[in-house]
């Protein structure tokens, strides 16, 4: 009996879904030969999650003593070097001192609902977690995630499950609340509420998709009810959900913000509270 049980496992166990990864492995690995052959700025490599190799990119802040480091999640079935939002942001906060990390995250087939999705925000989870392992390996002591879109989903899943003592604060640009009864996973606005005493900066154009516009209310809430007094809530005026044309504003937004809430300088400043504002 107990040989036949051990038969039955080995054959069973193949098929469980939970035991393999749910994303589209095979796309992940086009997007990764079309992000080397076109890459002008940084460094690829592969990080493990423990189950699968993904891409990321590294780019290393100029200068000799960098103020810390940004861990990049991109949007919605993309890569890490997307030319909207995580490609300007990628190149150029280095230049003021943040290395960046923008890492692959598990995507599905274009055609793909977005109900899809939901189990990839625990994949999700490895991923963000080998990335921060490796920035603390170099020797970064202020990490910060920064997510577009989708990947503000995942990672506020991150921070809300994992509760890393080594993030220091978050970037959320185009965050949406959906439906909760439908797929609370991917409501930023419940989700932002768990991330105690983090500072978290909300960032939104004027002329932003519906499901942004229509929660901006709702994740101004969340923050303030997760009570730290370094987070904020921009809007960046004219601006769409992928910022087209306005990249520099949206940079400086962000510099301007790290430096406050979690460089080097935020110390030296007692005025701060939580604030909604324009740009």
């Amino acid at each position: 009996m107990k040989t036949l049980l051990n038969i039955l496992l080995a054959i069973a166990l193949p098929l469980v879904p939970a035991l393999l990864p749910a994303s589209d492995l095979e796309r992940e690995e086009r997007w990764r030969q079309q992000v080397e052959d076109n890459l002008f700025d940084g460094e690829t490599l592969m990080l493990n999650d423990g189950e699968v190799e993904f891409l990321a990119i590294e780019m290393a802040a100029s200068g000799k003593r960098p103020e810390g480091a940004v861990l990049l999640l991109h949007g919605r079935g993309v890569h890490p070097d997307w030319q909207q939002v995580i490609s300007p942001l990628r190149t150029r906060l280095p230049e003021q001192g943040w290395t960046t990390l923008s890492v692959q995250l598990p995507v599905l087939d274009p055609k793909a609902r977005l109900e899809a999705y939901v189990p990839l925000f625990d994949e999700a989870i490895g991923r963000i977690r080998a990335g921060i392992d490796y920035l603390e390996q170099q020797g970064f002591e202020r990490i910060v995630l920064l997510g577009h879109s989708m990947g503000n989903g995942m990672a506020t899943h991150y921070l809300a499950t994992t509760r890393d003592p080594r993030v220091d604060g978050f970037v959320g640009i185009g965050m949406s609340a959906d439906k909760p009864d439908l797929r609370a996973v991917m409501d930023t606005a419940i989700t932002l509420r768990k991330l105690a005493l983090l500072p978290v900066l909300d960032i939104y154009g004027s002329e932003d998709i519906d499901l942004v516009l229509d929660s901006v209310q709702a994740r101004f809430d969340a923050i303030r009810s997760a009570g730290s007094p370094r987070s904020q809530q921009v809007m960046l005026k004219g601006s769409n959900h992928f910022h087209d044309g306005v990249e520099e504003r949206l940079v400086d937004v962000v510099v301007d913000w790290l430096g406050v809430a979690v460089g080097r300088c935020w110390a030296d400043n007692n005025t701060l509270a939580a604030k909604q504002r324009s740009y």
